[in-house]
Order: structure tokens, then C-alpha cells, then sequence
């Protein structure tokens, strides 16, 4: 008996696609990955600290994020945090790098402050995205900002997900591990093909900074001015160089991530 028109065209659909899939693994399989372009620790691409100012690194079990990483769910390559003092304003730098291949950008990008901390008990009282800023002469990539609380203390929040060098930003609040966390990233992920085509194996950067005062009253500050040119020179955070340096000391500068 002769199988309906309807069901001879969806196996015909289904056979297109799985061959598809099976020669997209074997492109991938064969295409080599990027070469990465962080070739040493994050520790020596911080910038030490300002004048009048003290730099300590932290364990990572102190921050939301290393509190996901026990749970299986990061899988970063290679992450930091210090905090710089000056005895008024205490700022918490955490950055985290991913090979090219190792994650999606959507799955890196859902873990962001609005998930992380508000799963570890902070409430968000401000969010922005795309926010872009005039710095040093130059201009910074759009960056993300927040403001969060728990327990009375009130963090505020700007930070960076690069991929490819390219800040990218995502509307996944809150979302949930497993099946149920995988159906609210799709179309995150449908948007991750549009904006890089089917080989999204990039180099991945987050870059956060919690600062106990406001970054407005921070951009002011000399001494951070100085260390966010040295931070923004060396993990590539301009999207338009200043004309001139003005560092303690010439960081390296990683080029487009």
C-alpha cells in the first residue's frame, strides 16, 4: 500500500535534515577551531592596583557565579575575581574566558547577573542593556548595568559578554537548568545563527565589575579612570581607542577575543 503524498513528503523532510545535521557534524568535526587569543593567565592581564589603592585576588567561591560553576553549569576555562580598595569604594572584578567551541553564546550569556544573583537571593532594582559611555577620550563597547540588593547592601553592577570581541546582550531572565531552561534559550539561540552563522565557535569573555558606590560617582574617581583605561586596553573593551596612553604600566592588549 502506497503511503499518503503527506507522509512521503515528511520523511523526505526528515531524511533532508538528518543528513544536513550529520554533515554539519562532519564540517565542524574536520574545520578547525580559532585559535584563542588570551595566551596567558587573567591574572596577568589585570591591571594592578591604582595609587592609594590595595588589590587582593578572592576565591570564587565567594561570588554567585562560582556558586553555578559548583553545580556543573558553567564549565569556564579559566576565571578571577580581585577587589580593589581605597578605603571609601570597594570594586569586585570577576572575569570569566571560554575557549572557541566550548559553549554556546546564548547558553553564556543567560548567566548574567539577572540570573545569578537573583537565584542567590539578590533582587534586581535597576537593569540596563546597551549602554554606551565616552571614556578617556574613547569610547567604550555597550556594556550592561544593574543595581542589586540583599540583606541591605546595594551592589552596582556594569559588565560585558564578548564573543568574537562582539558585546552581545540577552533578554533571559531568571531562566531554569535543565529541559525547561534549554526551551527558554531557543530563541536565543536562533538569533545566536542569524548573527554568526552556523560556526559559532568563538573565544568568549565576561567582564563584570561590582562597585559598593554608584559608577557615576566611580568615572570621577582619577585613580579608577586609570585602571578602567588599563582594564579596557587589555581586555579589548574600547570600541574607539583614546588618542593617547595614559597607564601606570602598558598592559597587554588582547585584540578582538
Amino acid at each position: 500500500m502506497k503511503a499518503p503524498r503527506w507522509m512521503r513528503v515528511l520523511l523526505g523532510l526528515t531524511a533532508v535534515t538528518v543528513v544536513g545535521l550529520l554533515g554539519l557534524n562532519v564540517y565542524m568535526a574536520l574545520k578547525p577551531a580559532p585559535k584563542p587569543v588570551i595566551d596567558q593567565p587573567l591574572q596577568n592581564l589585570l591591571p594592578p592596583a591604582p595609587m592609594g589603592w590595595n588589590a587582593e585576588d578572592q576565591p570564587l567561591a565567594n561570588t554567585p557565579e562560582e556558586q553555578e560553576q559548583v553545580e556543573g553549569v558553567l564549565h569556564f576555562d579559566e576565571a578571577v575575581y580581585r577587589i580593589y580598595d581605597n578605603g571609601r569604594a570597594q570594586i569586585g572584578v570577576y572575569i570569566a574566558h571560554w575557549l572557541p567551541g566550548k559553549f554556546s553564546p546564548a547558553k553564556v550569556g543567560s548567566h548574567s547577573p539577572d540570573t545569578c544573583w537573583v537565584h542567590n537571593g539578590w533582587d534586581m532594582l535597576e537593569r540596563k542593556q546597551s549602554v554606551t559611555r565616552d571614556f578617556a577620550g574613547g569610547t567604550l563597547k555597550p556594556m550592561e548595568t544593574g543595581v542589586f540588593e540583599k540583606s541591605h547592601e546595594k551592589v552596582h553592577v556594569i559588565f560585558w559578554h564578548l564573543v568574537g570581541g562582539v558585546p552581545m546582550s540577552y533578554d533571559l531572565v531568571g531562566w531554569q537548568n535543565g529541559l525547561a531552561g534549554r526551551i527558554e534559550r531557543l530563541p536565543a539561540l536562533f538569533a545566536d545563527f542569524s548573527r554568526f552563522g552556523l560556526d559559532q565557535r568563538k573565544e568568549q569573555l565576561v567582564i563584570r565589575l561590582s562597585s559598593t558606590e554608584s559608577f557615576e560617582e566611580m568615572w570621577a574617581d582619577p585613580g579608577f579612570v586609570k585602571f578602567m583605561d588599563q582594564l579596557s586596553r587589555a581586555f579589548d573593551l574600547y570600541a574607539t581607542l583614546p588618542p593617547a596612553v595614559d597607564s601606570m604600566v602598558k598592559p597587554k592588549v588582547v585584540g578582538a577575543i
